[in-house]
């Protein structure tokens, strides 16, 4: 909090504190707009850990980021496409 605070402490004063306000609201997830956003950087995560371990030919490599946003995803299109992911993973890794 107190980065972000710093942050807005560079900008006007008016800017500064929406700006805070739209943070506190994506940080503590008070609106589902927040909720989708922070969906959509944890699904950005296992998408780009997929690519890698795709690219590297190494499946199952990253599961560690797979593991660390199991059960934490709350909008239903969000789900749905880790659902897709997951099923897409486990088809290459199976090949």
């Amino acid at each position: 909090m107190d980065a972000m605070k710093q942050i807005c402490s560079l900008v006007p004063e008016e800017v500064g504190r929406e700006l805070y306000e739209l943070w506190e609201d994506y940080e503590f997830q008070r609106s589902e707009e927040a909720k989708f956003v922070k969906d959509l950087d944890k699904f950005e995560m296992i998408l780009q850990a997929h690519e890698y371990e795709t690219l590297s030919d190494c499946p199952g490599h990253l599961q560690e980021f797979f593991d660390s946003t199991a059960g934490k995803f709350k909008t239903k299109l969000v789900k749905e496409w880790v659902k897709k992911l997951t099923t897409d993973r486990t088809g290459s890794s199976a090949t």
